[in-house]
């Protein structure tokens, strides 16, 4: 007797077969018949469709005994999927492969096997259709090709039951979103199919909704708006990403985010809607504007109020004031400036997310620039024992907001006399680049920043846990509106950091030809 030999291909013959999740079901009518079938075309007592797994030839139907799986390395099976051509064996005892099997000692007893093989749709030999006898005996050629007819319709029956499978996977899927998920005839605009999601929030069941069009429950939505989208669809726009409201069958209107994308399958093209419930979003963006109001308008302006009056006593206006009274309207004035930074932040941060902040971009000198900034942050400077050096090219100039660009510049400075040791020089640069591209950079020789905090250093209200940090203060905005800022004057921001040096590169737009 010889074993079968293994194919070279066979783990993904074993993928193959796995995943059609045949192996060890229940015994199916469809298939016993089939069995039944294979030996009347032929004349035998016996027939199998056999399937051959790692270490087994497993039976998915039998006819004329009972035998549910046998050792692979005995089986005929084993051999015959190592072909490509009809498998027949008029004789086994006469056949060396298989003169010794004890198979054919067994009950019942096989002279004569024949089968055609069960052929993946990748190509993969995954098992038999087969007919035995106890008699050596040969098939006719109409009953060869009978046989590989059989062997295609199991194939077809078992690749329809996987393509089954799948569907229902995705179906359970698709019906799991939470998001509304529609099918629409590009044509015809009317409902194909709808998840469970969707079913469940418009409160219409399927049938009720394939005699509907999206413009039937999307009240600010016209037939001709859809139509301009399914044409835009058609010139190649991947996908339409637009906010709006649906409408429940209760007439319930509440917001949503839609997106229309074209698919075409089967020859049929559709349009498909993935639209996601922004309700909670909406009531966000609500409290966040109602908290902007408050900030604004309840706390910006009282403070701004407390903080002149601190100022003007201060500076002497209510007369010579006793060394603790005159402490703590310093405290007090350090902390209404402290709180009045912190509130500007965020009601920036809001402007430009909003789309709201104006920016007036015109050509600046990039020395003058620097200059200025560098004058407005000297006594801070000569407090922190810091040295502040500016170093540009005359004539170098950027094309920015000059408001803006001075913000960007006094988060940089701000924070990098924070951080930068006494005795120490912030250094304010600004160079040519290609493009042409302006870089203005602010380098300190502090502690660097920490590697657990570079990911979110851009990040609203960061902070990194520095054992300075914390005392130095800060809302924990201001690099992150110095990204958008920059962004929104057609820039970048980057840095680089390691112990005692860390620079900030802010990279804008340049006039041509205006710097060496």
């Amino acid at each position: 007797m010889r074993k079968p030999a293994i194919p070279d291909n066979e783990a993904d013959r074993l993928a193959d077969l796995y995943d059609y999740e045949i192996l060890d079901t229940g015994s199916e009518p469809i298939f016993d018949e089939l069995a039944q079938l294979a030996a009347t075309i032929c004349g035998t007592p016996y027939a199998l469709i056999s399937l051959v797994d790692r270490d087994r030839q497993w039976m998915k139907a039998e006819y004329g005994f009972t035998l549910k799986q046998t050792s692979r390395a005995e089986s005929v099976c084993g051999h015959a999927i190592l072909e490509h051509e009809f498998f027949e064996v008029p004789d086994l005892k006469k056949d060396g492969r298989f003169a010794d099997n004890p198979v054919l000692n067994g009950t019942p007893l096989i002279r004569f096997y024949g089968g055609s093989q069960l052929t993946s749709i990748n190509g993969y030999n995954l098992g038999m259709v087969c007919v035995l006898d106890a008699q050596p005996r040969q098939l006719s050629a109409v009953q060869r090709h009978a046989l590989g007819q059989l062997a295609d319709v199991i194939m077809a029956l078992l690749d329809a039951r996987r393509q089954r499978r799948v569907r229902d996977w995705l179906g359970n899927l698709v019906d799991s979103s939470p998001d509304e998920i529609f099918i629409a005839d590009a044509q015809t605009h009317r409902y194909l199919h709808a998840n469970a999601s969707a079913i469940l929030h418009l409160g219409y069941s399927l049938e009720q909704l394939r005699k509907l069009t999206p413009v039937d429950v999307t009240p600010n939505l016209t037939r001709e708006d859809f139509e301009k989208y399914v044409q835009q669809l058609r010139a190649g726009t991947p996908q339409i990403v637009y906010e709006d409201t649906r409408r429940r069958e209760s007439g319930e209107v509440y917001p949503v985010e839609i997106r229309w994308q074209l698919l075409v399958t089967a020859g049929r093209t559709v349009v498909m809607a993935l639209v996601h419930d922004i309700s909670e979003r909406k009531a966000i963006e609500r409290m966040k504007d109602e908290f902007i109001s408050v900030v604004n308008h309840e706390l910006r302006t009282p403070l701004t109020s407390i903080h002149g009056a601190v100022k003007l006593l201060e500076a002497g206006a209510a007369g010579p004031l006793h060394e603790t009274a005159a402490r703590l309207v310093r405290l007090a004035s350090e902390n209404t400036s402290r709180l009045r930074n912190i509130i500007d932040d965020i009601l920036a941060l809001d402007k430009i997310a909003s789309g709201r902040m104006e920016f007036d971009i015109e050509p600046l000198d990039a020395l003058a620039m620097l200059e200025k900034v560098a004058r407005a942050h000297a006594a801070t400077a000569i407090t922190a024992g810091v040295e502040i050096a500016v170093a540009a090219p005359p004539g170098l100039r950027v094309l920015a907001d000059a408001q803006r660009l001075h913000q960007i510049l006094d988060n940089l400075v701000s924070n990098a006399l924070k951080f930068a040791p006494p005795g120490t020089q912030v250094l304010f640069q600004a160079q040519a680049e290609t493009g042409p591209r302006v870089r203005l950079s602010v380098t300190d020789h502090g502690s660097g920043i920490p590697e657990d905090f570079r990911d979110r250093i851009f990040q609203r209200f960061a902070q990194a846990d520095m054992n300075t940090s914390r005392q130095k203060g800060g809302s924990g905005l201001g690099l992150s509106i110095v990204k958008k800022m920059a962004e929104q004057m057609n820039g970048s921001v980057d840095y680089e950091s390691r112990p005692g040096h860390t620079t900030f590169r802010v990279n804008l737009p340049g006039v041509p030809g205006a710097a060496p």
